[in-house]
């Protein structure tokens, strides 16, 4: 059994999320491997950025809006998430409920309705399934208020109900974001500040990409143990949004090549072609502004990323997450940014002493993100 302690498996977790050597701009969709989380909107984008030294809004907008080679797509824990449209299949066809008790357990909030329906979720899964492909035909774009009208209007009686506009967030969000899992729509770049839906293969002007499930399962577990490793499949489940049993039969997808790992508290696991890498992994990045919500900070043992107890409750909160500061690897502070005006206003709260030369590269590396944004200038504010 491998042995492994906590300097080696934030160095391994930093490598595998590109946060330690960067992704060339010429190569900066590779970034998007993460798929990162688009919460709050505009998220993701900094969980790119973040990723690529040099990169630039106009390039991430092109390949969102124009080539299309970047979609976003309810998926990992039923969350907006950005990936390459080739990925696609990984991180839904990858996670997607197989039988009934998988696809109850990402359809939580609406079981009691469901119950008392007397339908089965897999069921009701196929219901919207083909409501919802019928009302994006014919390349039509809905806000999540139309979804809602055009589903109640296609479904049995029974749900119209729970298909008003304004239960949307209740009741057939909880739906349409487990119906996501099966890849036939994605979520367009935002008009105002409503986000909007098309069919897949509308948005795309051709079929969406397709993997064999079985593939699509094991690159998805792949994926998780280069970015999460050593990890274990309930950690895995909890990542992904889905139950334990779908997880674990995911996950017996690559068992054949795990490694398993001594990492303190409990086994967990590698696939063979990391343990290298986790044995000597690159030294972390002296500094990175690691955004709120960005795939790192989503991993499940979250003392990895902060032992202290006290720490890890300010980074991660029921709402308004901050991001984080990592000096060699370690969270030295919080960050937060707003836009005021042409300019990007960033604050950073120190969580541990930061000298005249940190606060300095501090500020070298939030400089270009107001560029990225496409404003003036970057401010940066400490706390103390």
């Amino acid at each position: 059994m491998l042995n492994s302690d906590r300097e080696n498996i934030v160095a391994y977790r930093l490598s595998g999320h590109h946060l330690s050597e960067q992704v060339g701009s010429e190569d900066w969709l590779k970034a998007a491997e993460c798929a990162p989380q688009n919460t709050p909107p505009g998220g993701a984008l900094l969980g790119l950025r973040v990723r690529v030294a040099e990169l630039r809004f106009s390039d991430v907008r092109a390949a969102r809006d124009e080539t299309r080679e970047l979609v976003e797509v309810w998926s990992l824990r039923q969350s907006p998430c950005m990936m390459r449209v080739d990925e696609m299949p990984v991180f839904t066809t990858g996670v997607c409920p197989d039988d009934e008790e998988s696809w109850r357990a990402v359809m939580q909030g609406f079981l009691p309705i469901m119950d008392g329906m007397g339908r089965s979720a897999t069921e009701i899964v196929d219901l919207v399934d083909e409501a919802l492909m019928d009302a994006l035909d014919g390349g039509v774009k809905l806000s999540k208020r139309g979804m809602g009208e055009e589903l109640g209007k296609r479904l049995p009686k029974e749900f119209a109900g729970w298909c008003e506009p304004t239960t949307f967030s209740n009741f057939t969000a909880i739906l349409v974001r487990a119906l996501s899992l099966r890849g036939g729509f994605v979520i367009t770049p935002r008009s105002g500040n409503e986000a909007h839906f098309m069919r897949t293969d509308h948005w795309l002007g051709a079929e969406p990409p397709s993997m064999d499930r079985s593939e699509a399962r094991a690159s998805v577990v792949e994926r998780y143990l280069r970015m999460y490793g050593p990890s274990t499949p309930d950690d895995f489940a909890a990542w992904a949004g889905i139950s334990e049993a779908a997880a674990g039969r995911i996950w017996s997808e690559v068992e054949s090549d795990l490694v398993e790992v001594d990492a303190g508290k409990r086994p967990a696991y590698v696939l063979k072609p990391h343990v290298k890498t986790l044995e000597s992994p690159p030294r972390p990045a002296p500094y990175r502004l690691v955004p709120a919500y960005d795939p790192y900070l989503q991993q499940r043992e979250r003392a990895i990323v902060a032992p202290d107890g006290a720490l890890r409750k300010q980074i991660w909160k029921h709402t308004g997450n901050p991001g984080v500061v990592l000096r060699d690897g370690e969270v030295v502070a919080l960050w937060r940014h707003r836009k005021k005006g042409r300019k990007l206003a960033v604050n950073v709260a120190p969580v541990s002493r930061l000298t005249a030369e940190d606060r300095a590269a501090i500020e070298e590396e939030a400089a270009p993100l107001a560029e990225f944004r496409e404003l003036t200038e970057t401010t940066v504010s400490f706390d103390f």
